[in-house]
């Protein structure tokens, strides 16, 4: 029994932290505790879980319940005591390979898409397209009428914001709200689908997914990509030109085996991603499929069809690809930026090398007078001055402080000092002679790894060398006074060791401690280094621009399992292929193109795959209506949303094909129908029936994301930039920033304060949709932000004339409409003794402005 029904979970990969492969592992559990009390089932933990009366546990996960009769065997078996048979371990079934079941091949997802033919509806009035009657069929069926159409102003705003990001000038939600034309509102979309603000909106979703970011992941300090910025550019560039969505993708994967001139920018997916962990099959499989492929990593997926060999086989065609970079200046100034470069690179390791070497040496000099050094500490301790003792003794006044503090700080980790403050017991000669002991060990450490790892390299690339360490009392007083990370091959520390006085981590060149010790020829040779530096960077001159990209590596790898995840336990080798479950055959087969990437770039982007064109279609509807028709739009898996409405997700996803993969084509068909057009009113009928509006028979009422809040802010109080559009990013601190939010800067390592307060995703991780949360922060925001403030005193000064003209003119700025006579009212009474700031920025932050409906 849980050989077949627990094991899977619950053996080698420990879901829940629980191991249910012998008796002991039973008694200990998991992360919620024994599963186990023998002889007492109704407390047993485990007999809960399968019985489903547990408020969180429902045993087993995602499956049927146990029939009653293998539930009574279980109950008998823990009343018995729980007996396990001696010396056994139950083990999982094992098969020679991971078989896909029937069941899985006929899940939704992995489907062929096929374009169903629109359904009847009894209220033919209502429906503008095919979309509508899908939506109007599900409604009708549960006795849902949609609701009624939204007005002029409410329409445009939408349309508006949904397509750009934007909201409209007045004149033209006048000229539209005066526009009887029953074409008027197609006319307005065309016109913001051609907008370059288009692709400002939509490629910004895609970066999201993409998880762009303008830096990497260092926690110490920045370190922001040269040129990330055309990557972004090219997203956005390929929204506005409708570029098709299967060349897109393959782009992404593959461009600079497609088209190297017009799509190498679109690597930027994989050579700018996240470099603390390799994630990209994971976002691979995120991003384009809709599937987490990722969770194959280290088993078997739970829940997908999805094994580890397949996992593996992606992974294969990563490890035999490289980052690389796409110059786009002419080979003669790329060679000799290169060669300058190399030279300063050169010049720099020199200065860092004789700065650490002085600085080990300095250390070692130290050490040998560690006894004075203490001696000294004791008359510090006994009421001197640590400047004059020093002086006295002929030591380092700096030095002595770092000792005093040392011995007077009870937190150590090694016990050679712990008689420090009985002078009988402690021996300062004999602690000398103990540092002095340490740091030979560690030369002689230092020196048998390097002779282990030179005797592993001659075996094999895959062979690891059995280094050796310091004893652990040893390494940690070496750590307390040698300790530094200016290689940066250490592990990482906040402090350096008390006699180390040369650079480290961040200050490469120097950090100016080791400098005071340098006299004579000693310090001319570094002054002489440090000037040809300073000649060698004047002639290093601007870095040409170039692309991030990726490339296959001259060596090619097959990928082997690593079972349980753990890179020293290798399993079989698996070929470079596409995904078992996606492959048109019973078998994928093997990749035979260098890396792979073409291959699984087109079986990717191909019109039989039935999860590319869904996922797209999602992510378009989900944008426009605030959910997709698949509300996990990144998990279309077992563990994933089950769509609302099927034949419509295959509907769109055939008319993307259908249109050459055009994303415009969908925002038109989706855009101009009726469910798109409706208002937000609610229906008391429909709450009843329909509370989620899952069957969409109202718009939904939606807070704007960070991006269109900023960049509206700037366009009411007229300071929206809209004149240049790309290139490098400015950071959205900088007051002089009054370009689109979409081309600030983002940051992995420190995300801005203001897109973090207003739900930004995070960049290390792909995003399918945005959270939405309402703090109090965000309300002291619009209360007393400086960005706020500006806003609203810009917005007061755009509005002159006697107070109803003002009150006028800011309500056309921020809502698109007139003043009702309550609303005048109240702002002429408000706008009295110079408060037209304080005005303006009470209709910033009303909800009229900040949601759109």
């Amino acid at each position: 029994m849980f050989a077949a029904s627990c094991l899977p979970c619950h053996g080698a990969t420990r879901m829940g932290g629980l191991d249910m492969s012998s008796r002991d592992a039973l008694l200990k559990g998991g992360a919620s505790g024994p599963a186990l009390e023998p002889g007492m089932p109704e407390r047993s933990l485990l007999i809960l879980a399968v019985n489903h009366q547990h408020e969180k546990l429902k045993m087993p996960l995602q499956q049927p319940k146990l029939s009653d009769d293998r539930i009574a065997d279980l109950v008998d078996w823990v009343r018995a005591g729980a007996v396990w048979p001696a010396d056994q371990t139950a083990a999982a079934p094992k098969g020679a390979k991971f078989q896909i079941t029937p069941q899985q091949k006929s899940f939704w997802a992995f489907q062929p898409v096929r374009k169903p033919a629109a359904p009847a509806v009894k209220n033919q009035a209502w429906p503008r397209n095919h979309v509508d009657r899908f939506l109007l069929a599900k409604m009708e069926a549960k006795g849902v009428k949609p609701a009624p159409p939204a007005d002029a102003r409410t329409l445009i705003r939408r349309a508006y914001f949904d397509l750009t990001g934007l909201p409209p000038a007045p004149a033209e939600v006048d000229a539209f709200a005066a526009n009887p034309s029953p074409e008027a509102f197609k006319q307005v979309v065309e016109r913001l689908l051609a907008s370059p603000r288009y692709g400002e909106r939509w490629g910004r979703f895609w970066l999201d997914v993409a998880r762009y970011s303008d830096d990497r992941l260092e926690s110490e300090v920045d370190a922001p990509y040269a040129n990330a910025f055309r990557y972004r550019d090219w997203v956005i560039r390929a929204f506005n030109e409708d570029m098709p969505y299967d060349r897109f993708v393959k782009a992404q994967i593959a461009g600079d085996l497609i088209d190297r001139d017009q799509l190498a920018a679109g690597l930027g997916f994989y050579s700018l991603r996240p470099d603390t962990q390799d994630d990209r099959v994971d976002a691979t499989g995120r991003a384009f499929l809709g599937l987490t492929t990722g969770c194959a990593e280290c088993h078997n997926h739970k829940f997908d069809p999805i094994p580890t060999t397949d996992y593996y086989a992606l992974q294969g065609v990563f490890e035999s690809t490289e980052n690389s970079e796409q110059p786009l200046a002419p080979d003669a100034v790329v060679k000799d930026y290169k060669t300058r470069e190399k030279a300063v690179d050169g010049k720099k390791a020199e200065i860092r090398d004789f700065l650490n070497g002085q600085a080990t040496q300095l250390a070692s000099m130290l050490a040998s007078q560690t006894a004075r050094y203490l001696r000294a500490a004791r008359q510090v301790n006994a009421g001197g001055d640590a400047r004059t003792v020093a002086e006295g003794e002929h030591l380092d006044a700096e030095t002595l402080g770092r000792w005093v503090r040392y011995v007077n700080d009870p937190a150590k980790d090694h016990p050679y000092l712990k008689d420090w403050a009985d002078e009988r017991k402690f021996d300062p000669e004999k602690f000398r002679q103990q540092v002095l002991a340490v740091l030979r060990e560690r030369k002689t450490v230092d020196e048998e790894n390097l002779i282990r790892k030179a005797e592993a390299k001659r075996k094999g690339p895959k062979a690891s060398p059995e280094t050796v360490s310091l004893k652990t009392e040893s390494f940690y007083l070496w750590r307390d006074l040698f300790f530094s990370d200016f290689y940066g091959n250490q592990f990482k520390q906040e402090d350096d060791g008390l006699l180390y006085y040369g650079p480290n981590r961040g200050f490469y060149e120097s950090d100016g401690a080791v400098e005071r010790f340098l006299h004579g020829d000693w310090q001319r040779h570094l002054e002489h280094l440090r000037a040809e530096l300073v000649e060698l960077k004047k002639a290093l001159p601007a870095q040409y621009a170039f692309l991030h990209t990726i490339k296959d590596s001259e060596k090619l790898r097959t990928a082997r399992v690593h079972i349980g995840g753990s890179a020293e336990n290798l399993g079989e080798e698996v070929p470079r292929r596409f995904l078992t479950i996606l492959a048109p055959g019973a078998e994928p087969a093997p990749f035979t193109k260098g890396s792979g990437r073409l291959e699984l770039a087109e079986a990717i982007a191909s019109p039989s795959n039935p999860l590319t064109a869904r996922v797209m279609a999602n992510r378009i509807w989900h944008g426009h209506f605030g959910a997709g028709l698949v509300r996990t739009p990144s998990d279309f898996g077992f563990m994933g949303d089950r769509p609302s409405h099927p034949e419509l997700l295959d509907y769109l996803a055939s008319r993307l094909v259908e249109s050459g993969w055009s994303v415009k084509a969908l925002h038109r068909e989706i855009v101009l129908s009726a469910a798109y057009r409706a208002s937000s009113q609610r229906i008391a009928a429909n709450d009843e029936i329909d509370p989620e509006n899952r069957l969409l028979w109202r718009a939904p009422v939606r807070r704007m994301d960070a991006e269109s809040l900023r960049d509206s802010l700037l366009a009411v109080s007229g300071d929206l930039d809209l004149a240049v559009a790309g290139g490098p990013p400015q950071p959205l601190t900088d007051a002089a920033n009054l370009r689109r939010t979409v081309y600030g800067s983002v940051s992995r390592r420190k995300l801005d304060p203001s897109l973090a307060l207003f739900d930004f995703p995070n960049p290390n991780i792909s995003s399918e949709k945005r959270a939405v949360t309402i703090t109090p922060v965000q309300q002291l925001y619009f209360l007393n932000g400086d960005f706020m403030m500006e806003r609203a005193a810009r917005l007061s000064a755009r509005v002159t004339g006697a107070p109803a003209e003002r009150v006028r003119g800011l309500y056309r700025l921020v809502f698109g409409r007139e003043p009702d006579a309550r609303e005048m009212r109240l702002g002429l009474d408000f706008l009295g003794d110079g408060r037209g700031p304080l005005y303006a920025q009470a209709l910033l932050d009303s909800n009229e402005f900040v949601f759109v409906k």
